[in-house]
């Protein structure tokens, strides 16, 4: 009798404990992986993603910023990589205008992009991409070299008016856990730099 109340006493408990453990489980399992907080060193090296004008802008920020440890080459490549490179800052923009002056079109561009991004993920080089040129920057030309960039980039800085009419970069950065700073306009990108860059 005494084997049998214990045997009882098992089931009755096991459904309970198995209950208990399925709780305290479930928002183990359920919890969202926590993204760490970019951190970017230099020497930077600046260069462009579709040739804008914008890529000058940024460069117009650094030097706002003070910031003396970068270089910077529009149509950089592996080979032309400067040593020590500690950060890469992507500037997302095409402008036709722009390539033509390059002598290279947009799928030389893209090829030119793919290169840089394929060497920084080989030497853990971490990317920051921006797109500063707003709604004007947006369109057949310019989106192309988007996902390429934002899919590997560590941060992304954008003004919002460029995200406004279809969320793409919320839905890139979502995909890609890429963490996002809007800003309202082109000017902020300055204060968003000197919060970034270490």
């Amino acid at each position: 009798m005494r084997k049998l109340i214990s045997i009882l006493l098992a089931l009755i408990l096991m459904p309970g404990t198995s209950a208990m453990f399925a709780e305290t489980a479930a928002p183990v399992a359920d919890a969202p992986a926590t993204q760490e907080a970019p951190s970017f060193v230099g020497p930077y090296v600046l260069t462009s993603a579709g040739q804008s004008a914008d890529f000058q802008m940024v460069k117009t920020m650094l030097k706002m910023n003070k910031v003396e440890n970068f270089t910077e080459d529009a149509l950089l490549k592996p080979e032309t990589m400067p040593e020590g490179v500690g950060t890469i800052i992507i500037v997302i923009g095409g402008s036709s205008k722009g390539l033509g002056a390059a002598g290279i079109d947009a799928e030389q561009e893209l090829e030119r992009i793919d290169s840089v991004v394929k060497y920084a993920a080989e030497k853990e080089i971490p990317i920051l991409a921006m797109h500063i040129g707003g709604a004007a920057r947006r369109g057949e030309l310019s989106d192309k070299f988007i996902e390429p960039v934002v899919a590997v980039a560590q941060a992304c800085i954008v003004v919002e008016e460029a995200n406004l009419s279809d969320d793409l970069f919320g839905e890139l950065g979502e995909k890609y856990e890429v963490p996002m700073t809007l800003i309202q306009k082109k000017s902020d990108g300055a204060t968003a730099l000197k919060d970034i860059l270490h």
